[in-house]
């Protein structure tokens, strides 16, 4: 069955989750012990400290210079580790920063969106392209990275519409051109980079009364493009906010 082919992707081996380097924003743990250079207070005056950042705490890299970096925990909720680290910038080398941290990979890998693709090429016809509304809701899986850039699998289905006429529907006539609404359903590969997305799609479209319309797309294999910015936000899962 065609539509079957629609998830063949799914078989996909996963890639492992490498990270390469960290950046700005990102969260990382320190393996090792790290001598802090400085400290800054973000909001009070706090002054209980520490002289070396704990290994496996969760920081986020607020800032990388040339020779140091800047580090602020995530927010603790036991008191003996909040006075230390809650609401502190700590500095520390860039040497030891580089030896040390490994970049601490999200618990939630699935987020969903709406997506509309701005056209279909259609292989069956000389790869003619339509440019009917879609509108979709997909599943995105977030299964490996490379450097900064994020690969997700995509699922998807949602609703649209299609002008039949007597070029492309043998049960319609001149007289009788229409638009019918469709049924879409696909599977694709995006790549992400600092919000910007770009994703290479596959499916098929489905109509209702495909016997009376008799439209020569009817369930065959169709290829889209699709480009946004921080489309999938919507995340199943519980974002690191705190340790």
């Amino acid at each position: 069955m065609k539509t079957n082919y629609l998830f063949s992707i799914l078989i996909l081996v996963s890639f492992a989750n490498i990270s390469y380097g960290q950046n700005e924003g990102e969260i990382i743990k320190l393996k090792t012990y790290c001598k802090v250079i400085k400290f800054e207070n973000i909001i009070g005056e706090n002054q209980d400290t520490t002289k070396f950042l704990e290994p496996y705490i969760k920081f986020i890299v607020n800032k990388i210079d040339n020779d140091k970096v800047a580090l602020k925990a995530l927010d603790f909720s036991k008191p003996e580790k909040a006075k230390i680290y809650n609401n502190k910038i700590y500095y520390i080398s860039k040497t030891e920063f580089d030896k040390s941290a490994i970049v601490e990979e999200p618990k939630e890998k699935l987020t969903v969106g709406i997506l509309t693709l701005p056209f279909k090429a259609r292989p069956q016809d000389e790869f003619s392209f339509d440019t009917e509304f879609n509108l979709n809701t997909t599943l995105n899986w977030n299964f490996h990275k490379v450097y900064d850039a994020i690969l997700n699998l995509q699922i998807g289905a949602g609703i649209g519409s299609v002008n039949l006429n007597e070029s492309n529907a043998s049960g319609i006539t001149s007289l009788k051109a229409q638009d019918v609404a469709t049924l879409n359903l696909f599977s694709g590969l995006m790549i992400e980079y600092k919000g910007v997305q770009a994703g290479l799609y596959i499916g098929v479209d489905q109509i209702n009364n495909q016997s009376q319309y008799k439209w020569q797309h009817n369930g065959n294999i169709w290829f889209g493009f699709g480009i946004g910015f921080n489309v999938f936000k919507i995340s199943l899962g519980k974002n690191d906010i705190e340790q």
